[in-house]
This record gives C-alpha cells, structure tokens and sequence, in this order.
C-alpha cells in the first residue's frame, strides 16, 4: 500500500499570500530572521509577531531589501494554508485548535513557528487546526501540521 500523509501547500495556487508591511516600525520592522513566525495585523497597515494567545493571521513567508511607511520592512504574509510548526505548551491530539506561544525576539529565528493550544476563547475568527502529528506525540516540543479552517 502506497504512503499518503498531509503536507504544507504553500505553492498552491489557492495561497493567500499577500505583500503587507511588515514589525512595529522602523527600530523594529521583521527581517528574513523573522520568517515563518506567527503573525497578526496591526492598525498601521502592518503585521506584526503575535503575543502569547493571539489568533494567528498569518506567517511570514518573505522579505525584500527595500522598506515601505518611513522604515517598516516589506515582504508578504501566508494567511491560509498549512504550516508546519513547534508545540510550545500544552500538549495538543488530532483536531485541537492553536493560536500564537511566545516567539523569539524580533531579528532572532524559530527553528519553527511557535504555537499552544486554543484554551477558551483564544480561538476565534482566525482558526488553525492540527491536521497532523508529525513529529512524536503531539507533546511539547513535538512538531505538528496545521491547517486553517
């Protein structure tokens, strides 16, 4: 019997991938070391890295070399799809819902996006749901396949 397992899609021609500005400001806009973190919109027509417990709007999938709005990087955000990404707390089974954990600094790289279970109301209009165990058990630290909804 052939193996079948679910995969990101992110070249599919359904990817809504779109260009945005992209951190806080200029002191503090995202570079390439900030790709894949989860993401949310902010009110200066930006996307900056969720805190702990956000829904996530989306990953940071690309930079350019120039910036837009007095600073702020440019590049483009992922707001459906796949994505793999790290279980940062609280372990997670087939069909959780996740939003945003703590992610690195601004300028310092996840080896994954870092999420955690939806507890409560944490997840929204923004769902992201585990389609898949990758990596162990769905445990912390475990790698998982998530999916939106």
């Amino acid at each position: 019997m052939t193996d079948f397992t679910f995969t990101e899609l992110v070249n599919s021609p359904h990817a809504d991938v779109i260009s945005a500005a992209l951190g806080v400001d200029a002191a503090n806009k995202l570079s390439d070391k900030d790709l894949g973190k989860p993401l949310v919109m902010a009110s200066s027509d930006n996307y900056v890295i969720a805190a702990v417990g956000d829904e996530i709007e989306g990953f940071g999938v690309s930079t350019e070399a120039y910036t837009v709005k007095d600073g702020m990087a440019f590049g483009s955000v992922q707001r459906n799809m796949r994505k793999r990404v790290q279980i940062a707390t609280t372990a997670v089974v087939w069909g959780d819902l996740v939003v945003a954990a703590a992610s690195a600094a601004i300028g310092t790289a996840d080896a994954y996006p870092q999420v955690k279970k939806a507890l409560g109301t944490e997840a929204g209009d923004y769902k992201w749901r585990v389609i898949r165990i990758v990596t162990g058990t769905g445990v912390v630290g475990d790698i998982v396949l998530i999916e939106k909804i």
